[in-house]
């Protein structure tokens, strides 16, 4: 149930990005949506185990350039990853083989980010948000069907 609602934000954030609907967040604003799209980002990461919803829309609305758009992704995925590693290990659910596995995924996690840097870099923003936001669908269709099947 938990894998389908994963498939299922994936799959709404991909297609409210595909629509081209952008939400703005600005001035004061700021002061009470970041701490509400965080609470629910942490609440939503804990059950799904994923930091993209509604974390990188709130990144997304508050009109970041797209180099400093993937730096604080990279920077909000790791927090979280460390938080949810904290959690996890507290709960006695992260046990040290698994953690040394998870650890070693470190590196080509870390190698498909500079290539996916290079690939970026040759992108229009365009194109950019394109890609993401199909690529998001896909996964998201992929993980909300392979879970109910």
């Amino acid at each position: 149930l938990l894998a389908a609602l994963l498939g299922l934000l994936l799959v709404a954030y991909a297609v409210i990005g595909i629509a081209g609907v952008r939400f703005a967040i600005t001035g004061d604003k700021e002061r009470w949506a970041g701490p509400l799209f965080g609470a629910v980002n942490g609440i939503l990461t804990g059950l799904t185990g994923s930091f993209v919803v509604p974390g990188v829309m709130y990144l997304q609305s508050i009109g970041l350039p797209r180099d400093q758009l993937v730096q604080a992704m990279g920077i909000l995925f790791t927090l979280a990853t460390v938080a949810l590693a904290v959690s996890l290990g507290g709960n006695g659910m992260l046990n040290r083989e698994l953690g040394l596995v998870s650890a070693a995924g470190v590196v080509p996690a870390l190698l498909g980010m500079m290539i996916g840097q290079k690939i970026r870099q040759c992108l229009s923003a365009a194109l950019f948000r394109k890609v993401f936001f199909w690529s998001l669908l896909v996964l998201g269709l992929y993980i909300t069907i392979r879970s109910v099947a």
